[in-house]
Parts: C-alpha cells; structure tokens; sequence
C-alpha cells in the first residue's frame, strides 16, 4: 500500500528518520518519492494509523486512493453534509482552485451539503497539521491530500496528524526543565528512530534531564541513563516518574551518576544495544563566535568526545549504532567549524552510517540559532 509521510521543516532529517525506523524493524518498504515538502513510500504490514505517535520528523500520513478526486473514494455512503480540507503539494495556486471547482461540482451532482475548509494561512494550498486536528477531526471531517508532479497526480486521504499538543506538553508541563540545555522530545525522538527498535536497551552517557529517556521510554525501549551531575540525575527521575504516571507507563528508567568517559566501568563489553545522545555542546553564546572563538570551544570537548566513543565501542553489541550531535558553528566571519569526526571514528573505531544516500551528516538548526546541532549515525 502506498502512503504519504508530510514531512516536517527540516525535510532530509524527516525522511531520514522514518528509512531508519522502517530499517530497524525490519519492515519491507520503498521510496517511491522524496522532494522537500513529502516522500511516498509503498510500505507491507504495519499498524500504520499508530505510526505518526512514533515518529518526531512527520507532520501528516496520508493512504493512496486514486488518481482523481472522485466523490465516492473518500465518502462510502451518501451522507447529508460533509465538511473536507484539501491540500496540494507542492504549493499551486492555480491547480488547487481547479481542483476545489471540480470538489464542488461533484457534491452538488450527489446534492450533498457540503464545507470546504482551508488555510487561515495566506500563500498556501495546504492545511498545517493542527488546522486539520481542530477544523477536520474534532468535527468529523476528512482531508484530502494531493500530491501532484510534472507527468502524475496522486489522491490520498490523511488517515493520521502529529499531536503538536503532545510534544509541548512532555516539554513544558514536566516537574523539571533546563531551557538552554535540553533537546526538544521531537528531536530527541528522530534520534532515537535513527539507531532503536523496541525492546533495545538503549543507553543516554548525557542524559541531562531526561528527555530521550522519556521518549525512549514511551516507545517500549529500554532506557538507561547516566550524567556526571547529580542534579540533572534527580531531575531526571523526577521527570521520568511523571511521564510514567502520564502515559501509565508500567517499565522504567535506569538512572545514576556517572562518567561518559568511563562507561566501561559501569557496563560489561557488548552489552548495551545502541547509544543516543546529545552530549554537551559547549557554553551557551549570546553571539556568533568568530573562527579562533569556535576553534577554541571544539578544541575543549575534542578530549571528552574520544573518551567517550571509545568507550561506547566497548560497551556496545556488534553493528551496534551511536546517534549522536556533534557542536557545529556558522561564525561571524562566515566560516563553518566543527568536530573532526572522521578523526574521532579512527580513534574509536566506529564507522560513519549514512542517514540518507550519499549523506553522512544533517543540520538541525534555526536560521539564527548560534550552536547548530550536527546530526550523526555511527556504526560499530
């Protein structure tokens, strides 16, 4: 069956998440189509309406129906009054309106009531996903999603939406939080799609407050975490027992105190299944560094990032995967620093995984963020 994945902002690392989770399960699939805005993939035996809860990177899924809009695809019955959103990808104008005529004239040849829902946004002919869940869903409502190319036309009905509320809820309303240092859980949930599966143990050496535990947690992995500060070791339980009372969650996390850089003292070799983490970035900056002042920040945490993985490549099992950020810097001066991590895998021994074809690296980063983060997969 043939589905469309909307994808979110940062489209590569949006893809790049659901090849890996797809991969990891072993479930059969192909890319069918892949541009900034969508992919289509044809995907065997998957509880796909459930997937959209376990992806971080996706904003809609839609299930193939036709090559034409037609009345009676997406409506199995005659009903009264129907209230549908349309949205086209890419964005055009002039064939949205045409095909919003071609809607209308369809519901009055079934002399059907009917409500066109459309964007409060101006210069779009797509609904934002949380248009969808508070126009379309809470009213009954279908949308219709339309994925247009030069030489095809594709019709599919949206059949699940990313939760923003989710998301902002496991951020905001947690007992505990450190603004300037925590991954964002829709971040910290592509990384873990990018090397976890249920059932893995998966180890954080930087877990901070918890937030890939907890979102390890809720998708049936296994989370084991360690920080060097005891602080951030408490305000991690206590995050992650509100995430078990919230989602009735009955497994934990295994938390404590220690050195990611002494990993080998905690953990028997090949024990542990993947690592996923964001280890310290550096200082927070107020301002672009220049080249020397971005130099001098890698040149500080180059030591630890060695430690680290070569202990990591101890304790983890054969073919093992790291998911990890590295610090990367666009500076004042217009140079781009960051970590020499073909230099830190020959110290350590792991080898750089690809996220996409011919693609060893992603950038997750707003256009004025200061620390952007470096996205990696590394392989044991």
């Amino acid at each position: 069956m043939e589905y469309c994945f909307i994808l979110g902002k940062n489209h590569a690392l949006s893809i790049s998440e659901i090849i890996h989770y797809l991969k990891n399960r072993e479930i059969n699939f192909k890319l069918l189509e892949f541009k900034k805005d969508y992919a289509i993939i044809s995907i065997e035996n998957i509880a796909i309406t459930h997937l959209i809860n376990d992806l971080g990177g996706t904003i809609k899924i839609g299930k193939y129906i036709s090559k034409d809009f037609q009345f009676r695809d997406v409506f199995n019955k005659y009903e009264e009054k129907v209230r549908i959103g349309l949205s086209v990808y890419p964005n055009n104008r002039k064939f949205y309106e045409e095909l919003k005529q071609n809607i209308k004239t369809q519901f009055k040849e079934y002399k059907v009531k009917y409500k066109i829902v459309s964007s409060g946004y101006t210069n779009t002919t797509s609904l934002k996903h949380f248009e969808v869940t508070k126009k379309l869903l809470k009213n009954n409502g279908k949308e219709i999603i339309v994925i247009r190319s030069e030489n095809s036309q594709k019709i599919f009905l949206t059949i699940s939406v990313h939760n923003p509320f989710e998301f902002k809820k496991r951020d905001v309303e947690r007992p505990k939080q450190r603004p300037i240092f925590s991954i964002p859980p829709r971040l910290a949930k592509i990384l873990i799609n990018l090397a976890a599966k249920p059932g893995d143990v998966l180890l954080d050496p930087f877990c901070g407050i918890g937030t890939i535990l907890q979102e390890a947690l809720i998708m049936g992995i296994k989370p084991i975490g360690i920080d060097k500060d005891n602080k951030c070791v408490q305000w991690s339980k206590e995050n992650i027992e509100w995430i078990r009372k919230i989602y009735s969650i009955t497994s934990n996390a295994d938390i404590f105190e220690g050195d990611a850089t002494k990993l080998s003292e905690y953990f028997e070799n090949e024990s542990i299944d993947c690592i996923v983490t964001e280890p310290y970035l550096g200082p927070p900056l107020k301002f672009k560094p220049t080249k020397k002042e971005a130099e001098e920040i890698i040149k500080n945490l180059e030591k630890m990032y060695a430690e680290f993985l070569c202990q990591s490549y101890n304790i983890l099992k054969r073919n093992a995967k790291v998911s990890i950020v590295f610090p990367n810097f666009l500076t004042k001066d217009g140079f781009e620093v960051k970590v020499d991590i073909e230099k830190l895998c020959q110290l350590s021994g792991f080898s750089r995984a690809n996220l996409l074809e011919n693609k060893k690296t992603i950038i997750d980063a707003d256009k004025d963020q200061i620390t952007r983060r470096e996205i990696v997969l590394l392989k044991k």
